[in-house]
């Protein structure tokens, strides 16, 4: 995003030391998020639906630190006025790096919403590779169309001693419309996934306290049980009825053998029923333990999507907040402010959080980045032991 014009000049060293600490920040940036894409890369037990929005979170991310800051410092502290083209260049990729991030965060939101509310659907398309590219390509598409045709017409100017700023930065209006596409509907949007969730999530505790219940678990394995035998036992019937028939002759013999074929039968009966309850007992136990990793999984996405509203919002409100006041304001009069300028590092500030907030979070891409740096110390050895042996 562009920020408003300073005159106001630093020493030389202070100049420096600033350049320094943002040259620091866009390197950290490009760092960061170049990681993110090495391990998706490399790794190929990262190729899932979700890593694949990751991926195009890093990758815009990734191009605020390489175009955005670097072409912006020598305008904010060494009063550097680029070409019309260059600053054409640099207003529209900004824009369009900043908005394709944030809609890149809502597109990870809504994906995370999708694993909650229809979890079977969803484990079934995520390895349809053509529609999540085609998600992917419809955040950029949107991220352009957000900024890409009103700052076409209404071209980038500049002046002698200001920086580089878009056309529309004096219309209230416009600005609103940007704010309210680029800041509302990605926090709405967020918030309502949010909700959703942590919804889902008290729905499921509450049905998963009522399946607990000791009463209804006893009174269903008890019932369980009872089927399972009848079915099991009706041929050990049927058997005894055919040997108490098979000799009318012999009574006592009759008698006797009816007797140990009861007792045998009910011994076999009491060991097929016992082991029928520990399997029962074990397939409600396994059942529970699923419903259980379910709900953690369930938790852990409401609280993990909370800290990405929170941190969004925290950069990203301040600067939509100071630049609708700003623009009620004429260019040469807009108050002289180091907040406004604090604001506007702290949209691209969200793109070196991401990196840490979302992929590093997750097990799977610890364990590619666990891997990646493993692979990269044994080369590094081997090339070190090769050099030495030559030697």
């Amino acid at each position: 995003m562009s920020a408003t014009n300073s005159t106001t000049t630093l020493a030389l060293s202070t100049s420096i030391a600033l350049a320094f600490l943002m040259g620091l920040l866009a390197f950290a940036i490009m760092l960061g998020n170049a990681i993110v894409i090495l391990a998706f890369v490399v790794d190929k037990n990262l190729k899932h639906r979700s890593n694949y929005f990751f991926l195009n979170l890093a990758i815009s991310d990734f191009f605020v630190g390489v175009i955005s800051i670097p072409l912006y410092i020598p305008q904010l502290l060494f009063n550097w006025n680029p070409e019309n083209k260059i600053c054409a260049f640099w207003l529209i990729t900004d824009y369009f790096l900043c908005t394709a991030s944030v809609y890149n965060i809502v597109l990870i939101s809504y994906d995370r919403y999708q694993s909650v509310s229809n979890a079977v659907s969803y484990r079934a398309r995520h390895t349809e590779i053509w529609k999540i590219v085609s998600l992917m390509v419809a955040v950029w598409v949107l991220a352009f169309l957000v900024h890409g045709p009103v700052m076409i017409v209404a071209e980038a100017w500049k002046t002698k001693g200001r920086h580089c700023e878009p056309g529309f930065i004096s219309k209230w209006y416009v600005l609103a419309i940007m704010s309210f596409l680029e800041f509302l509907v990605p926090v709405f949007s967020m918030a309502y996934f949010n909700v959703y969730i942590y919804w889902r999530v008290w729905k499921r505790g509450h049905l998963s306290r009522l399946q607990s219940h000791p009463g209804l678990t006893a009174t269903s394995s008890s019932t369980f049980g009872h089927l399972f035998k009848c079915g099991l036992f009706s041929r050990a019937a049927l058997a005894e009825q055919k040997e108490a028939a098979a000799s009318p002759h012999v009574e006592r013999q009759g008698r006797k053998s009816s007797l140990l074929f009861s007792a045998r039968t009910q011994k076999n009966r009491d060991i097929i029923a016992s082991k029928t309850r520990s399997l029962s007992q074990r397939g409600n136990l396994s059942l529970c333990q699923r419903e259980h990793l379910e709900l953690l999984r369930a938790r852990k996405l409401a609280k993990s999507l909370a800290i990405l509203i929170g941190v969004f919002t925290f950069c990203w409100a301040p600067y939509s907040l100071f630049t609708i006041v700003l623009s009620i304001y004429s260019p040469d009069e807009r108050p002289k402010t180091v907040l406004y300028h604090i604001t506007f590092w702290l949209q691209w500030f969200n793109s070196f959080v991401n990196p840490f907030l979302y992929p590093l979070c997750h097990k799977r891409f610890q364990k590619a980045f666990s891997n990646l740096f493993c692979v990269k110390k044994r080369l590094i050895l081997s090339r070190s032991l090769s050099v030495s042996s030559h030697g």
